[in-house]
């Protein structure tokens, strides 16, 4: 038995698992497949969950199908040769009715995670199709699995080919659909094209081309002690091997912090927009002020066209201005000490010219939704601050007419901008970052729950309508101004809430026409993650405990070499990404399982809390009459269903309705359960259209909560 499996073969191997050549494992001598090399889908030596099938795909055999979300797929039987350390590109032949299933690669069992894909819809179960990733493996032998984070597709082959010098080049000649421009229009973002509304949800990928040592776990030193800023770091590198080698070995750390498999996971836990924290001096020569580095576009067109290729939008955030824009105590504009940029008239007409070429480089590209003036620039007051920003405001518009500007919040607020249109502004947006549980912001909640709990307040109104983010949602839409929530950390403190409350906080911030960001999509530590989700860091993903540890680094001891191999260690450790933060993210409420009431789209009245009914996590409550909850659903085929609904109450008489578009489709009697914890369920027929819809739980009499409520085809 191949034991590198950890753990992923079930108890009892069927024989669709095995197949002739599992049977035959570890009974020969496997040989080695060269690249380029195609493996088909069903010749896996072991599998969970799927079955075989004839397919019509070109070429006939067989596919596999009937993939769920946890079923996974192991080729010891196929060991491949990678003959060197590097990129390679990876094949799938897929096809889906309905879309929505994501493909991780990763070496048999699990022990090494290469990057995931989302599968898209195909149009049908033998409608194939061809997606490609790019991945970074190491030089020997693999055996390769596929696990599956999310089902609903076949798959009929997987190829890995190596990347030709040609295809490594600049992406600029990759062809790859548009993406359509982002304007204003009152205070929603919208498709330049159509008007519709866009709801953008997405992470900043801090850290990386300006850099926050706590997101490394605080392990790079130094001889006075632990780096804590950019400035040290840099310093000493300089002081030790000179401007020209300190060069080269930042460069050598921002192409290997994120990489294309960073943008594949970031599309599969359902983003679409990156918020990009640059330093200035990623643009300007620092030692040739008003001039572009050699290399200026170099990381900023990368990751626009990496995102764009995934159809996500990103957002430029000039984090660190010269001189710094932060308080004297903040690291995250580069270096700890006092806000210079607002006190020398240098450095900020530095900002400004930087903000023309910055202008004059992406006018017209659609794939930047936004330009984000300056992040948290608190070393000054809030009316310096709205007064500086019109000014760079008008810098960027003398050269780019079309892009959305971002106005900086102030910690104390946005009122000092007044309203944007009254100065006959357009395309202009105001951001804040909230962060509700931290630095005294009512983080006297209690971990896990307790936190959870005031999450959920923040979130949702009081019954007059005000109170919280709802209180920010006036103000917003009274001044017709779009919003950024440019940073938030809604998993982090929330043990098992966590995955389910940041899917609801992106919902919840949709709702009010807001764009959302959170902070951050990677960190990593000493020791990485097992993957245990009820205790979780900042990142979206971390490294893994399984072979992704990390050692500490001393900068003024460590030569050149040392220091350039712990920087290139970011591009191939195993990576884990939070599976309950996936998990909700991709969610939506189907036929045939449970909806859980509290993950409405839109609604009236109604608030969220957590549960001790079976299962954990949340229920809906606090329903008075006439509230309401709606859920966008796709109901597969006319007919009658059966509706159960997950209701507790210490009242009689509350009324339950099943509707659409206003009519009724079923009335519910909410019993007496002896509670608003004691829990039953109750049944009733409805018969419903098919098709894509929404339904509402309307509340006719109120008095009760609910958990989650499920529809079953009779």
């Amino acid at each position: 038995m191949n034991t590198s499996l950890n753990g992923r073969l079930p108890g009892k191997w069927s024989a669709l698992a095995l197949g002739l050549s599992g049977a035959l494992f570890g009974q020969i001598v496997l040989a080695q497949a060269t690249l380029p090399v195609t493996i088909q889908a069903e010749a896996y030596s072991h599998m969970n969950g799927v079955q075989v099938e004839t397919t019509s795909d070109t070429g006939g055999g067989q596919n596999v199908g009937w993939i769920d979300a946890n079923d996974w797929l192991a080729y010891s039987n196929s060991p491949v040769s990678i003959p060197t350390t590097g990129a390679y590109d990876v094949e799938y032949r897929v096809a889906s009715q309905n879309g929505g299933g994501t493909i991780r690669l990763e070496e048999a069992g699990g022990a090494a995670s290469y990057g995931t894909i989302a599968v898209p819809n195909t149009g049908g179960w033998q409608i194939w199709t061809t997606i490609k990733q790019r991945v970074n493996l190491t030089a020997g032998t693999h055996n390769f699995g596929i696990a599956i984070p999310a089902g609903g597709f076949n798959l009929n082959w997987f190829r890995i080919t190596a990347v030709s010098s040609s295809s490594s080049s600049s992406s600029s000649s990759v062809s790859w659909a548009r993406l359509p421009a982002i304007k204003q229009s009152g205070h929603l973002w919208v498709n330049a094209s159509t008007n519709q509304r866009v709801d953008l949800r997405g992470t900043n990928l801090g850290n990386w081309l300006i850099q926050e040592f706590w997101m490394m776990g605080g392990i790079i030193s130094h001889n006075g002690g632990t780096v804590n800023d950019q400035c040290t770091l840099e310093s000493v590198l300089s002081q030790r091997f000179g401007n020209t080698e300190k060069e080269r070995l930042m460069k050598v750390f921002r192409s290997n912090y994120i990489t294309t498999r960073d943008f594949d996971m970031m599309k599969a836990m359902g983003m679409n927009v990156v918020r990009i924290p640059f330093l200035y001096s990623l643009v300007e020569d620092e030692y040739n002020p008003y001039n572009l580095r050699a290399d200026a576009w170099q990381y900023l067109d990368w990751a626009i066209d990496e995102a764009e290729k995934r159809g996500m939008y990103t957002i430029l955030d000039l984090h660190g201005a010269v001189g710094g824009q932060a308080a004297a105590s903040e690291q995250h504009d580069g270096c700890i000490g006092a806000a210079q940029l607002w006190t020398n008239a240098n450095y900020w007409d530095r900002t400004k010219w930087l903000w023309d070429m910055i202008a004059q480089r992406y006018n017209g590209r659609a794939a930047v939704a936004a330009y984000d003036l300056l992040n948290e620039p608190w070393g000054t007051d809030a009316t310096t601050l709205a007064n500086r920003s019109y000014e760079l405001f008008n810098v960027v518009r003398a050269k780019d007419a079309n892009h959305i500007i971002l106005l900086p919040g102030h910690n104390s607020g946005i009122d000092a901008y007044g309203n944007p249109n009254s100065r006959g502004l357009t395309n202009v947006s105001t951001w804040m970052h909230f962060y509700p549980g931290l630095w005294g912001w009512n983080d006297t909640a209690t971990y896990g729950a307790g936190q959870a709990n005031m999450h959920a307040n923040w979130l949702h109104c009081n019954q007059n309508g005000t109170g919280e983010s709802c209180d920010w949602r006036n103000k917003i839409t009274g001044i017709q101004t779009p919003f950024l929530v440019g940073e938030f950390q809604p998993w982090t403190l929330l043990g098992s809430y966590g995955g389910q409350m940041t899917r609801k906080t992106y919902d919840i911030y949709n709702s009010y026409g807001w764009a959302a960001t959170n902070w951050a999509w990677k960190t990593t530590s000493s020791g990485g993650s097992n993957g245990d989700t009820s205790s979780w860091a900042w990142g979206m993903i971390t490294n893994s405990s399984n072979g992704g540890g990390m050692g500490g680094l001393n900068i003024s001891s460590a030569s050149a070499t040392q220091i350039e191999n712990w920087f290139k260690q970011f591009s191939t450790q195993p990576l884990v990404r939070n599976e309950s933060i996936a998990y909700w993210m991709n969610w939506k409420a189907q036929v045939g399982q449970r909806i859980e009431a509290e993950m409405f789209k839109d609604h009236s009245g109604i608030r969220m809390e957590t549960t001790t009914d079976a299962g954990g996590g949340f229920n809906a409550g606090s329903t008075d009459d006439n509230d309401w909850a709606s859920y966008p659903i796709n109901i597969p085929t006319a007919g009658n269903y059966t509706l159960e609904v997950r209701v507790a109450s210490p009242y009689s008489g509350g009324t339950l309705v099943l509707s659409r578009n206003g009519t009724d489709l079923g009335i519910v009697t909410v019993p007496n359960t002896g509670g608003w914890q004691n829990w039953q369920t109750v049944s009733i027929t409805v018969n419903l259209q098919a098709g894509q819809q929404d339904l509402a739980i309307f509340v006719r009499k109120g008095g009760w909560n609910i958990n989650w409520w499920q529809l079953t085809k009779q």
